[in-house]
């Protein structure tokens, strides 16, 4: 399931992964491009679970395209990974938080876009979670790169 793209003000966008129940499935946000942002940070934060489940995999990934061509992983889930499957998170309110730089994709390979993708491999119940990619540190600063302003559709709001 792959969720909405938003513009942060002229230096960073957000992607959105919308609470959804992996129990016995995975998610993940879209592809977006790392081209024009220098770093990325997820955010993962579980939200009604059963307690017999783990947040079994937990990762960003890299692409060569925003059809995900190439997909392969950009942090690791696993014992000893850097998000390390021997001490999961698996408590409504855990949260994992994942960052890299643009220069930590393997750019000599092509790989330019990022996404995040989690699993739960068991299903004993509900297991919702919500998470969120923000690019940051825009090489181009635009204003409004989501599109013109239109009342009561896309507001940027600024004091």
């Amino acid at each position: 399931m792959a969720g909405a793209g938003y513009q942060l003000g002229d230096d960073a966008a957000v992607t959105l992964l919308e609470t959804t129940d992996i129990g016995g499935t995975n998610a993940a946000t879209g592809w977006v491009s790392m081209a024009e942002f220098e770093r990325v940070i997820g955010y993962v934060e579980i939200g009604t679970w059963n307690a017999t489940d783990d947040l079994d995999e937990c990762r960003l990934e890299q692409a060569t395209d925003a059809d995900g061509t190439g997909a392969k992983d950009l942090t690791t889930d696993a014992s000893g990974g850097n998000y390390d499957t021997d001490n999961p998170v698996d408590a409504d309110g855990d949260f994992v938080i994942l960052q890299a730089k643009a220069s930590d994709l393997d750019v000599a390979g092509g790989f330019t876009h990022v996404r995040l993708y989690v699993a739960e491999s068991g299903n004993t119940g509900v297991d919702n979670v919500t998470a969120f990619l923000v690019r940051y540190g825009a090489r181009s600063k635009h204003a409004q790169k989501n599109g013109a302003a239109v009342t009561g559709s896309k507001v940027y709001v600024t004091p």
